[in-house]
């Protein structure tokens, strides 16, 4: 076996056991919720929160990686600080102000680690040509979707608690292979005794030129306003369609399955995605998979029960596997080195985090308004098509690199 593909194999296991780990909070919190008496429309109104937490968080974090300490350091600090709130979690569920708490702290420290993880992987694309970031997320993917099965099933028979164990054990094996990385000297100077700080003093940036670096490239700003829109409507997804497969008859098994068949239906175009790039345009990509978030939102929205429902999520394998590797591989070619985990952690935060902001105020106040979670679907379909609407101006105006 190459050192190149070591290295690719210890990428996707960062990515793997990240994302397994995070399955264990993410795709079950609202579930947990309700299942200790919050209503959806509070458990909605609680993730609006965390989303406001999400955003305000990740930057500084990109920024820091960028200009003072390497992206290993601050991924161990940040996992491992979740480790017992985890654990503490389901013990606080009974107090609304203890459960928000719990859930503020983990948002500040689990959560906002996709950004880290992406912005890590390129920073060893620069060390290492031959890591594959199509592989590592795709892998991410897979292995997610398997989880989330197990995690759903574990739910079931043994309660939430069960669950988050399972997601700290693989939370800290991911720190594992984060100081593996750390060795190999991948991801952050290209230098494996340069782990103090990621830039010398006397290159570093500082807030203002690196917002000013960013904000002068427009390509890199097209492409935030259009995914922050996609995602005002997709954000929808995650925190509803839990409550949709409730009132269809599913419960926590019925839900782990569903984001199973999300996940496992990204990894095809994840793994195909370097391929897919090298015939296709990125911009012709992405405008393809916002037009595929369309379609995927009105089919979930008017599924008419469980099965058709899980078959519509299929459609995640040709608008998130696609949009999200495309946009990372886009946003890589654009932007300047000096700022490029500001960038990504600033793009994650804004499609992942200010965009759930609105879209679960939106949602809450659809769905309290109505009383029919369906109509939260019918607005999803509204923001996705914005979403198409400016990267499709984004051709007619040239704005696309």
């Amino acid at each position: 076996m190459t050192t190149g593909m070591k290295r690719n194999l210890f990428a996707m296991a960062l990515e793997a056991f990240y994302w397994m780990s995070n399955c264990a909070y993410g795709a079950f919190i609202v579930t947990t919720l309700t299942d200790y008496g919050y209503n959806p429309a509070t458990a909605s109104a609680i993730m609006t929160v965390m989303a406001v937490v999400a955003f305000a968080t990740q930057p500084i974090t990109g920024y820091i990686c960028d200009n003072y300490f390497p992206h290993w350091k601050v991924y161990i600090v940040l996992i491992g600080c979740s480790f017992p709130l985890y654990l503490l979690l389901v013990g606080s569920m009974r107090s609304m102000i203890l459960t928000i708490a719990c859930m503020i702290l983990i948002t500040l420290s689990m959560l906002q680690l996709p950004g880290l993880v992406d912005a890590w992987v390129l920073r060893m694309q620069r060390d290492d040509p031959s890591i594959n970031y199509g592989l590592c997320r795709g892998s991410a993917s897979l292995m997610y979707a398997t989880v989330s099965l197990i995690m759903g099933g574990l739910t079931t028979a043994y309660g939430h608690s069960a669950r988050m164990i399972l997601g700290v054990c693989m939370g800290i094996c991911s720190v594992a292979i984060a100081l593996i990385l750390h060795k190999q000297g991948l991801g952050d100077t290209g230098n494996a005794k340069a782990s103090v700080s990621a830039v010398p003093a006397e290159e570093r940036l500082s807030t203002r030129e690196t917002i000013r670096i960013l904000a002068k490239n427009k390509a890199y700003v097209h492409l935030l306003v259009m995914v922050c829109v996609i995602w005002l409507g997709s954000s929808c997804n995650s925190t509803f369609l839990p409550t949709l497969v409730k009132e269809l008859g599913g419960d926590s098994g019925t839900v782990g399955a569903t984001f199973s068949i999300n996940a496992y239906c990204e990894v095809p175009g994840m793994f195909l995605i370097s391929l897919i790039l090298r015939r296709f345009k990125a911009k012709n990509v992405i405008t393809f998979a916002a037009a595929a978030y369309v379609l995927k939102m009105a089919a979930t929205g008017f599924a008419p029960n469980l099965p058709t429902l899980l078959v519509v999520q299929m459609l995640q394998g040709v608008s998130f596997a696609l949009i999200w590797p495309a946009c990372i591989n886009y946003l890589n070619r654009i932007v300047d080195d000096r700022v490029k985990s500001t960038a990504v952690m600033t793009f994650s935060a804004a499609s992942l985090g200010i965009s759930p902001i609105f879209a679960n105020a939106i949602g809450t106040a659809i769905l309290s308004a109505t009383g029919d979670v369906r109509m939260v679907f019918v607005y999803s379909v509204c923001a996705t098509s914005c979403g198409l609407l400016i990267a499709v101006y984004g051709h007619i105006r040239k704005i696309w690199k």
